[in-house]
């Protein structure tokens, strides 16, 4: 049985990055970053969280989270790691193994949040009853 359900798993989180990559905005939010625009790039990912109907879109949240944080804008990178906590579970293991996170915005958001990270998570949890 946990063979089964770890298969189904790993096949819906398969088909959500598929889906995330095959997005035109998306991808040109990511180009955006990558080349270091970083104020359009939070355009267009706030765009692209406007128009969306996916409802996994932890690593976009961290994604912006990561433009604003480039852009020394710190308390704005830190929230929208809360949003990504509280709406779309994103945990403590994030921080160290999520490859979207930038290592020091995951060092710095951490240090934050960690007192009320508890209380963060209990509000996801909550939502999904």
């Amino acid at each position: 049985m946990k063979k089964v359900l770890l298969i189904l798993f790993l096949s819906l989180a398969f088909q959500f990055n598929f889906a995330n990559s095959n997005d035109p905005l998306l991808n040109k939010a990511k180009e955006l970053s990558s080349n270091e625009n970083y104020s359009e790039a939070i355009k267009v990912y706030k765009e692209y969280l406007s128009k969306t109907e996916n409802k996994n879109l932890k690593n976009v949240y961290v994604e912006v989270a990561n433009c604003y944080f480039k852009l020394n804008d710190r308390i704005a990178a830190v929230n929208y790691i809360k949003i990504a906590i509280t709406n779309y579970g994103f945990s403590d293991e994030d921080f160290i193994y999520n490859e979207t996170l930038d290592s020091e915005l995951s060092k710095y958001a951490l240090a934050i949040v960690y007192d009320d990270l508890d209380a963060l998570q209990d509000k996801y949890i909550a939502s999904l009853n």
